[in-house]
């Protein structure tokens, strides 16, 4: 008998946030500001301009390469994302909650980000290893959130029923109410009480959610 799937959110959820913005308001405005010469405060407030007028529907939005190419910087993707490896953080509790569920479940990753910025972030810490398959919404399946069509297609790839897959992460209607239209048991990752809720779907840390399933 095979396991049980549980798929992970992977930004707030394995790893902290804040790498993500040292990419975007951090190294962006300062490659601006050194390109024209202006303050890194002038330059961050064109750059959201930039990104404002794409806008976070547009798919263009998501890719960095996009934003390297059209402000005209001479560096490479893999170089702004390996130059801020030493960022990525993951929450305390991540590793002994993975450790514990290998054990009983298949894990895999389902994110809304880039695999080259997945690459990264599971390349720290040897994460990739607790994980059998990577979905990105993105760079898989051309959508720029986690809808319930992204769950459809990772389950059709990993040809399981929507029922058999447990997934957690910490977006209340990408990871929670998305997955759940289509029958997944998702579980919202409340790291912060945003919804005060008592309710068994909703936990606090991952070792509390692998208490839960196991």
């Amino acid at each position: 008998m095979s396991k049980p799937t549980v798929s992970f959110d992977l930004d707030g959820t394995l790893v902290r946030p804040e790498y993500n913005e040292f990419i975007w308001f951090r190294e962006i405005p300062s490659l601006y500001a050194e390109k024209f010469g202006i303050s890194f405060d002038e330059a961050r407030q064109k750059i959201r301009k930039e990104y404002e007028k794409v806008g976070e529907n547009d798919i263009r939005w998501y890719s960095l390469d996009y934003w390297l190419k059209y402000f005209g910087f001479k560096v490479t993707e893999k170089e702004i994302l390996e130059k801020y490896a030493d960022k990525v953080e993951l929450y305390p509790e991540v590793i002994p909650a993975l450790e514990l569920l290998r054990k009983t479940h298949t894990l895999v990753v389902a994110s809304a980000m880039s695999h080259s910025f997945i690459k990264v972030k599971l390349k720290k810490y040897h994460l990739s290893s607790y994980f059998k398959r990577i979905f990105s919404s993105l760079s898989d399946f051309g959508m720029i959130k986690k809808r319930k069509q992204f769950y459809q297609k990772m389950c059709q790839e990993m040809q399981i029923s929507p029922p058999d897959l447990i997934h957690i992460g910490d977006n209340y209607e990408a990871d929670y109410l998305a997955p759940r239209e289509i029958g997944i048991k998702a579980f919202f990752l409340d790291r912060v009480n945003y919804r005060d809720s008592t309710d068994f779907y909703t936990v606090h840390n991952l070792e509390e959610f692998a208490r839960k399933i196991i």
